[in-house]
This record gives structure tokens, C-alpha cells and sequence, in this order.
């Protein structure tokens, strides 16, 4: 039986063939001349390279006897990404009128702390731990400058008590940044997690894990 030229070839059902293959995400047939380009999962992901198994599926298709050039891209591996973890927060009162702010965050199994002193009082208490978690988050990326605190407070939202934090980019003086999390745990970790939520979005671009 003749093979089938490429032409005669519902060039729908070839694309579905090829799409059906593992590793291959997009096909594309253009012609003449008759060529397919193929857009594939990063090679390293890949058990084995998707050219044989795409000409494979093509001979079945009946294109042995074409003169198909075939091209194949790969996308490039995805660089992982991570978000700092927090471990614990710590408010300490080591004299009268006095308090101390501890928070612990993880960072590639690595734990870095971040401590602040100061007056104690509610607001006051507030800021600490806010700050403490800014000097945690620089211990992380100590050569990429973070955020400095603007100010803190503490609010009542649809009968739920609320700790919302503001900071300003170190690197952009015109781009603040806010996070907000539920005081249900006290103010060393409502303070810290809503720091975390102000800035992880934005250090997201540093935090990149090696291969």
C-alpha cells in the first residue's frame, strides 16, 4: 500500500497524534514543504529525547516515505522556587517597661533569627515583632536589600482582630507593600506572619533555589 502523502493527511488528527505524546506540548504542521515543529517539556524531564518516539508515530501515520523536516524545541527547566517558612516568634519582657522581640524563620533547611528591643507597651510591642521579622528576612538575603517597616497597627475587621503591617521597598521609596494576618495568636506571630505575607510576594524573585 502507498504511503500517504501529507496532503491527503487530516492535519488535525496528525497534530492530536503528536500532542498525544508524552512530552510533547504543542504541534504545529506547516507546509509545503511539509514541516513540524514540536514544542516539548524541558529535555532533562524527559525518561528520553521525544524525537525517536515523534518519528515513530509518524511512520505509523504513513509519513515514512516524506521528505518531513522535522524541528523540536524544549522549554527550559523551571527554576524552583520557595518561600521562607516561619519557625516562631518569641516577646519577652526582661525588665519593667522594657521588651524583647525574637523571630525565627527557614530557608533552604537554614534557620535565621531577627531581633528587635524597645519600650513595651501594645503598639510598641506590635512594631518589635514586625521589625524583628524584617531583620529575620534580611539574615535571609543579606546582600538584597528588603523593606523597612513603616508602621504597624492593630485593627477590628468584621468582629475579627486584625494586625496589618506597611512597609516600604528598600529598593523603590514609591512602592509600599501590606500584609495583614488574623490576631489569633498573639502579637509575635500575627505581627511576623503579616510581614512574611507583605514581602514574600516581592522577594520571590531572589529566593531561587539551585539546581
Amino acid at each position: 500500500m502507498e504511503s500517504l502523502s501529507l496532503e491527503e493527511k487530516n492535519r488535525a488528527e496528525l497534530r492530536e497524534t503528536l500532542e498525544a505524546i508524552s512530552g510533547v506540548r504543542r504541534a504545529l504542521v506547516d507546509g509545503p514543504p511539509w514541516t513540524v515543529f514540536l514544542v516539548c517539556e524541558a529535555a532533562a524531564t524527559l525518561p528520553e529525547p521525544v524525537e525517536a518516539r515523534v518519528r515513530a508515530a509518524m511512520e505509523i501515520a504513513g509519513l515514512h516515505g516524506l521528505d518531513v523536516q522535522l524541528h523540536v524545541s524544549y522549554l527550559s527547566a523551571p527554576e524552583p522556587r520557595r518561600r521562607v517558612a516561619f519557625v516562631g516568634a518569641h516577646l519577652s519582657y526582661p525588665q519593667v517597661g522594657h521588651a524583647r522581640a525574637q523571630v525565627s524563620l527557614e530557608w533552604q533547611d537554614r534557620v535565621v533569627a531577627g531581633e528587635a528591643e524597645g519600650a513595651s507597651g501594645p503598639a510598641a510591642d506590635l512594631r518589635l515583632c514586625a521589625l524583628a521579622a524584617v531583620r529575620a528576612l534580611e539574615q535571609v538575603l543579606p546582600d538584597t536589600p528588603v523593606a523597612q517597616l513603616v508602621g504597624v497597627k492593630s485593627v477590628r475587621v468584621f468582629d475579627h482582630d486584625l494586625v496589618i503591617v506597611l512597609l516600604r521597598s528598600a529598593t523603590n521609596s514609591n512602592q509600599p507593600v501590606v500584609g495583614a494576618c488574623l490576631d489569633t495568636s498573639g502579637p509575635a506571630r500575627s505581627a511576623s506572619l503579616a510581614v512574611l505575607n507583605a514581602t514574600n510576594r516581592v522577594l520571590g524573585n531572589y529566593l531561587v533555589v539551585g539546581d
